[in-house]
């Protein structure tokens, strides 16, 4: 029996480009009209494999959950959306090997209260066009490819805002994949503002006694105004035993404060 596997590759980066050949750009787009306007802004697509390509068009609604993690729903189920606002000059995109095209998107304005508020959507282009078969421990493989946009409105005169620390957690050891064991801390994080931020949270372990310090790896997060979330970090589970002090350090950028949170944790 032969069963048809389809493997769907969603990237959001600065510019999606992928190994088959195709990129599109740019992957989060902000639109600043005022109510009653129609603004308009370009998405490159570039294929450089040698087989034609072709994508199709679907806009979402979307918000994040407590951890971040991006939860999707049919458009107009999210109150903070902005999809019926929008337009493609072409909702199906053909690439010959080779090609550059490029689409407008439109962004029609009303004139009510929503637009006071920051607003998103997400504008997906999916491709249709099945690759060449690919055999893999028995079953047909096709790959397809769906790459992502974040369309946003930013009315002017929004709040900035800030980001800050609500609480700092240790959670104790915790196992995860393939048995590997870990020590897991979490930080709260409030962006009080009315647009949405991008930050790092970096994260310092030092041994008291000793001054030892155990590196660690920041952490990327993306907030929506006015929300709060949960960011996680494992920390190595087999360490000296002892008292450490554990810091996190909210990175939003040049513009903003550095902020501090300090935890002694035992080992």
């Amino acid at each position: 029996m032969r069963y048809s596997l389809a493997v769907f590759v969603i990237l959001i980066c600065n510019t999606l480009s992928v190994g088959q050949g195709i990129s599109i750009s740019p992957s989060r787009i902000f639109f600043t009209g005022e109510a009653g306007q129609t603004v308009s802004q370009a998405i490159t697509f570039s294929n450089t494999s040698t087989g034609a390509l072709s994508f199709v068009a679907n806009l979402k609604d979307w918000d994040r959950d407590s951890l971040g993690s991006k939860q999707y729903y049919a458009t107009g189920n999210n109150t903070g959306s902005n999809a019926s606002w929008l337009t493609l000059s072409e909702n199906t995109v053909q690439l010959a090997p080779g090609e550059t095209k490029v689409v407008n998107l439109s962004m029609t304005i009303p004139d009510h209260p929503a637009t006071k508020q920051q607003r998103h959507s997400m504008l997906f282009f999916t491709q249709v066009k099945e690759q060449k078969a690919a055999q893999a421990n028995g079953l047909h493989m096709n790959v397809l490819i769906e790459v992502g946009i974040q369309v946003y409105h930013t009315p002017t005169g929004l709040k900035s805002g800030d980001l800050e620390f609500l609480a700092f957690e240790d959670k104790g050891a915790i196992t995860v994949q393939q048995g590997q064991a870990f020590r897991r801390m979490e930080v709260k994080v409030r962006n009080t503002g009315q647009i949405n931020k991008d930050a790092y949270v970096r994260f310092e372990l030092t041994n008291i006694a000793t001054g030892e310090e155990t590196p660690v790896d920041a952490l990327p997060i993306a907030m929506l105004p006015e929300s709060e979330q949960w960011v996680r970090v494992d920390l190595p589970h087999k360490l000296a035993p002892g008292q450490y002090l554990a810091v996190a350090i909210l990175d939003a950028g040049s513009q903003y404060d550095l902020k501090i949170a300090e935890k002694e944790i035992t080992y």
